[in-house]
C-alpha cells in the first residue's frame, strides 16, 4: 500500500492483511476489503473488523503494528 510510509516488515503486513482478508471472507464485499486497508490500516473499518472477528483482546498489539507500518520516515 502506497500510504504505508513506515517500516516495511513482511510479518507485520501479513498480520494486518490477515485481519482484512478474514473480514472480507466474513462480509464478501469489495468495500470491506479496500476500506480495511485504506490509510495504511489506520481506519475505523479495520477496527470494526477486529471487533467483528472477536479480536479486540489483541487490539493494542495491532494498533502498534499499524503505527509501525504507517509511520512517516
Amino acid at each position: 500500500d502506497t500510504s504505508c510510509k513506515g517500516v516495511y516488515d513482511r510479518a507485520l503486513f501479513n498480520d494486518l492483511e490477515h485481519v482484512c482478508d478474514d473480514c472480507y471472507n466474513l462480509y464478501r464485499t469489495s468495500y470491506v476489503a479496500s476500506a480495511c486497508r485504506s490509510n495504511c490500516y489506520s481506519n475505523l473499518v479495520f477496527r470494526q473488523c477486529m471487533d467483528d472477528l472477536l479480536m479486540m483482546d489483541e487490539f493494542d498489539q495491532y494498533a502498534r503494528k499499524v503505527q509501525m507500518v504507517g509511520r512517516k520516515k
